[in-house]
Order: structure tokens, then C-alpha cells, then sequence
């Protein structure tokens, strides 16, 4: 669901109750409301009044940002096809995001707990999801690192056909990936230790567990058990010399 321009302020549909409305959604009015004014005044330039992605300064980045209204989110540690959940989007707005090709998105560390709170509120509701997903919690990092079976995977699960053999981002596959709006995206290149929704060894196994929704990077959920996760984590460490 697609929440309406501002010049309907707190949107017909959140007073009106027709159907699915924002009113059902936005469990709190006074912080949703709260939130509008803070999402247009540091959001909408990039994603748009609507939240659809289209901003007046959005072709400018590649990567395109995020369209809200789909309700697909890549950086996220809730099940694969699970809403995020609620400190996903929170961190997210907090920190940014930066990859191994530079920052695509600001860090927002001048906000307050409240603020923060509140754009995701936003988030949610133009979404048109009613409830943030579940937490997955990873399991302990085993040590010591089993880098055999990790590398044995890294090849099994097809990892270096985008990422390279080295780790370079230059796989054979890597010249043809497109995002889920048809747009050219770029493999990670594990050489400089800057990962994409978080370079922390805990959110590096999201990443493989969850996958990035949208784009060619899949879930491995259901292709390998936590612990061989963690042992692909430990194996794409050393391409940047970083097991920390």
C-alpha cells in the first residue's frame, strides 16, 4: 500500500477506514505523524514522498534507493521472506550503509531513539505490513574456524560465480546481475573487508542466512546448517585478511 502525498496530511486514508487503511495500520497516530515530518525532511529527497524510491535525487545513486511500498528489504535479520524486523530498519536508518563500492546511504546519528522509532513506523506502514518480522539469533561462532569446509562451500554454493575465486567481485556472473528492477548491481568485493548490511562476522552469517532480498544474493537458509555458515563467514574473512 502506497501512503499519499503529503498535501493530504495524515492521509485520508488514515482518518477514513476504508479497507486496509493506514488508520488500521499506524498503531500510534501521534508518533506516525511525528515520523511524516521527520521522513520528509531527511527521506523523501532520496525515496520519495510516496516512499516508492523515485526522490528527486534518486537517479543519481546506483544502487537505487530503497522502494518502501514493495516491502522487500536487503539488510535484514528476520526469516528469508519476513518483514524486518523493527531494529533492522532502526539500525539501518541509524548507520547507514556502506559497501565494498563506498557508502550508499548516510549514517542518521543525529536522531534520538524517538526519531528513529517513528521513521520506522513510516516504514512499516508504507509497506502496508501490519507487524515487524522476528529476530533470528545466530548460533555461537564455533571455534576454532573450519576454513576447509568453508571454502569447500564457498565453491558448492556457487559463491565464487559472483564473488570471484579471490574474492574480487569479478566472477563469471558478475557482469550480469541485475536488481530485481532490472538495474546492473555489482557482486561484493570481500578484498576490502566493508560488507553491506554490516561487516560484523555476526552480520556477515545474516547475510548468508537471510540473503538480500531483491537482488541476485540468495538465502542459504535452506542450504546449509548454521555452523557450515559460520565456516563460509570464516572462509570470505580471509580474503580480507579480517577473521576479528
Amino acid at each position: 500500500m502506497r501512503f499519499a502525498p503529503i498535501a493530504n496530511v495524515l492521509f485520508v486514508a488514515l482518518v477514513a477506514g476504508n479497507g486496509p487503511s493506514m488508520a488500521q495500520e499506524a498503531v500510534d497516530r501521534e508518533l506516525f505523524s511525528y515520523g511524516m515530518e521527520l521522513y520528509l525532511e531527511n527521506c523523501a529527497v532520496c525515496h520519495g514522498e510516496n516512499g516508492d524510491g523515485k526522490g528527486p535525487l534518486a537517479s543519481g545513486f546506483a544502487p537505487r534507493p530503497r522502494d518502501f511500498t514493495t516491502g522487500v528489504f536487503k539488510f535484514k535479520s528476520s526469516e528469508p521472506g519476513v518483514f524486518p524486523a523493527q531494529t533492522d530498519l532502526f539500525d539501518t536508518i541509524l548507520h547507514g550503509v556502506e559497501g565494498s563500492y563506498g557508502s550508499m546511504m548516510p549514517r542518521f546519528e543525529h536522531l534520538d531513539i524517538e526519531d528513529l522509532i517513528a521513521l520506522t513506523e513510516v516504514i512499516r506502514v508504507a509497506a502496508g505490513t501490519p507487524s515487524y518480522g522476528d529476530l533470528v539469533v545466530a548460533p555461537p561462532r564455533p571455534e576454532p574456524a573450519d576454513l576447509t569446509r568453508g571454502a569447500a562451500l564457498y565453491g558448492e554454493l556457487g559463491c565464487a560465480d559472483c564473488h570471484g575465486e579471490t574474492g574480487d567481485g569479478r566472477g563469471v556472473l558478475s557482469t550480469e546481475l541485475t536488481d530485481a528492477e532490472g538495474l546492473k548491481i555489482l557482486p561484493a568485493d570481500f578484498r576490502t573487508g566493508q560488507f553491506k548490511g554490516g561487516s560484523d562476522p555476526e552480520e556477515i552469517w545474516m547475510r548468508l542466512y537471510t540473503g538480500m532480498e531483491g537482488t541476485p544474493m540468495p538465502s542459504f537458509a535452506r542450504n546449509a546448517s548454521g555452523e557450515d555458515l559460520w565456516a563460509l563467514v570464516e572462509y570470505v574473512l580471509t580474503f580480507s585478511d579480517d577473521g576479528s
